[in-house]
């Protein structure tokens, strides 16, 4: 008889912990795909290509310590063979204080772009400034806004991947 009741109440208790989820899963949006090119070159990011930039690193400016390096990123080639910054995250994300409503919240990170060049043995840094913005929703975290040195370069279109192309 215990057998049977207790057959009972495990099976009832089965039955009420396979109701399904009613919460909401979160899309995350934030890998961003950035290019450099110039006039004469369209592939900046290629060590191969003279005149290119040799080595990139990224930079956390909001970290404890300024300039703390940031990891997580690659160089990586689309199918053109283009060389791109592939950053799917990595540097400190700062919460925006806003006064809209609780469901959507504001974050941030900047960070220094260092892109060395090696010309007659001489490397050369030049350090440009990254700010991304990104919205955060229950059901979706996004990139909105990217700036590159203090300048909008990117907003957000819903359903658009996240590609920012850079002219120097």
């Amino acid at each position: 008889m215990r057998l049977k009741i207790f057959t009972i109440l495990s099976a009832i208790l089965l039955l009420f912990s396979c109701q399904g989820d009613e919460t909401e899963t979160q899309t995350i949006d934030q890998v961003l795909k950035l290019y450099m090119k110039s006039s004469s070159n369209p592939d900046l990011l290629n060590p191969r290509i003279d005149g290119s930039f040799t080595n990139v690193a990224l930079l956390d400016i909001l970290g404890e310590r300024d300039l703390t390096p940031v990891s997580g990123f690659s160089l990586l080639k689309d199918s053109d063979t283009i060389t791109y910054l592939d950053y799917p995250a990595g540097a400190i994300r700062l919460k925006i204080d806003s006064l809209s409503n609780d469901n959507e919240q504001t974050y941030y990170s900047q960070f220094v772009l260092r892109l060395s060049r090696t010309q007659n043995s001489v490397v050369t840094n030049v350090d440009d400034t990254i700010k991304i913005e990104y919205k955060s929703t229950p059901s979706l975290f996004q990139i909105s806004k990217l700036w590159y040195n203090g300048d909008l370069k990117f907003t957000k279109t819903q359903g658009q991947p996240n590609i920012v192309t850079i002219v120097k």
